[in-house]
């Protein structure tokens, strides 16, 4: 880990400084000068190389270095250097302390979300990307004390290319998720022939950025019902009336965007992403709460091909809560439909049997198939891992490779849309990875 590795080099650098100047019984200003000059000039150097990637990880490290080097830089060039402070074992220390404490705080992102190699698409279309903040005029935004209508802003990514359509693939984050959370799967897509749009369900991503730059962050109520809901905090009824809820609001959104979708597709003058769309041809898929959302829509619709949940739970299916017990749907499942699961999820699952949502849709769909990864964690089947592995353990991630979980994930995706979307004969997919 590259912000590791630099915060115990600073820091046996200027621990190492400290001994010194003990030692020399000197303030050793012009030294200090020559190191800060010396390391932001191989900071610079890495950056220029490649080895650091210029961004947020770095930008407080490159901050502070920068001023001091100023402040060093004008220091060596005095003609008159001024007369050094008195030298004093404890102010030496007490500087070394402080100097500790701000690398290693300048550090923390860098060693929170390290640098990773993004995974690679295996598809050969170059790949744009473009975004959209949406108003629906029949919603009033419930999560505001203003009453305006509810934004929903969305991101495509489209291959780059004129004269073609594409398959269309709508994705829905889980609980704190947002619209980017598994943005190789959508680039690995793109690059093989699909049109993906997936949506940032106001208040409850982490946070939505708006095309017009506002910035809004997930409503905490939700956040911490959200939590209490997974801790299994409440009691059955109020756990089902709080999941439908917000199953609810998500399938409006979701709703909204497709037809939204739909009727830009239709016209002749519209944007370039629309008139790659082949409106014919659409599947759904989500993580989580996103996951549910999609198997509910897809219930619903008629125009849906192929539905993707990844490890979520099929709250649709869930259609009443009596006498201290879930009631579900045994009506047929209509669209094919995929499920994955993390060992865990897919062990709980097969204990409930055809008492658990996903079990006895899968038992009646018209087609249904599962995939579980082997020592995969609920976040193992989202960029997070990649991103923030710390974060992403603090949240759930199992001891499988992470980078294998998201790949292995990416390309079952890619065969089963392939199948159901493009007509593709063969779908080769393992029931366990």
């Amino acid at each position: 880990m590259l912000g590791m590795m630099v915060l115990i080099i600073m820091l046996c650098v200027e621990v190492g400084f400290v001994v010194y100047c003990i030692i020399t019984k000197s303030n050793q200003k012009k030294m200090k000068s020559m190191i800060i000059c010396g390391a932001f000039t191989l900071m610079l150097g890495l950056m220029l190389t490649g080895i650091m990637d210029w961004g947020f990880r770095w930008f407080l490290l490159s901050l502070i270095l920068f001023v001091n080097t100023i402040l060093a830089v004008l220091y060596l060039l005095r003609r008159k250097p001024r007369k050094e402070k008195t030298y004093k074992v404890k102010y030496v220390i007490l500087s070394g302390v402080g100097s500790c404490f701000l690398l290693g705080f300048a550090i923390i992102p860098a060693i929170v979300f390290p640098q990773f190699k993004p995974i690679e698409v295996t598809g050969t279309y170059p790949v744009e990307t473009v975004s959209y903040t949406l108003t629906d005029p029949n919603r009033v935004e419930t999560y505001s004390e203003n009453a305006t209508n509810r934004n929903v802003t969305i991101q495509f990514w489209y291959p780059q290319t004129e004269n073609e359509t594409f398959p269309l693939v709508l994705f829905s984050h889980g609980s704190f998720g947002f619209r980017g959370s598994n943005a190789s799967n959508f680039e690995d897509l793109a690059s093989n022939g699909y049109v993906v749009c997936s949506i940032d369900h106001t208040y409850h991503a982490f946070f939505t950025k708006q095309t017009d730059g506002e910035m809004v962050i997930a409503d905490m109520d939700f956040i911490n019902a959200a939590v209490a809901v997974t801790n299994e905090e409440y009691d059955g009824q109020k756990i089902f009336d709080l999941t439908q809820e917000w199953l609810g609001l998500r399938l409006q959104d979701m709703n909204f965007v497709l037809e939204e979708i739909l009727n830009l597709v239709a016209q002749e003058d519209t944007d370039e992403v629309y008139q790659l769309i082949d409106a014919d041809r659409i599947g759904l898929f989500g993580h989580s709460l996103g996951g549910a959302t999609a198997a509910e829509l897809g219930r619903e619709r008629s125009d849906i091909d192929a539905v993707i949940v990844v490890d979520g739970t099929m709250l649709g299916e869930e259609i009443a809560f009596e006498d201290g017990k879930t009631i579900l749907d045994e009506t047929s499942y209509p669209v094919p439909i995929l499920n994955f699961y993390n060992k865990d999820h897919y062990n709980d699952a097969k204990q409930l049997g055809l008492e658990y949502a996903n079990t006895l849709a899968s038992a009646n769909a018209v087609d249904a198939r599962e995939v579980v990864i082997a020592e995969s964690g609920h976040l193992n089947f989202t960029d997070l891992p990649l991103f923030s592995p710390t974060l992403a353990g603090m949240l759930g991630t199992g001891a499988v490779d992470s980078r294998y979980c998201i790949e292995t994930m990416n390309q079952v995706i890619l065969k089963y849309f392939n199948h159901y979307l493009k007509g593709v004969e063969e779908l080769e997919i393992s029931p366990e990875y």
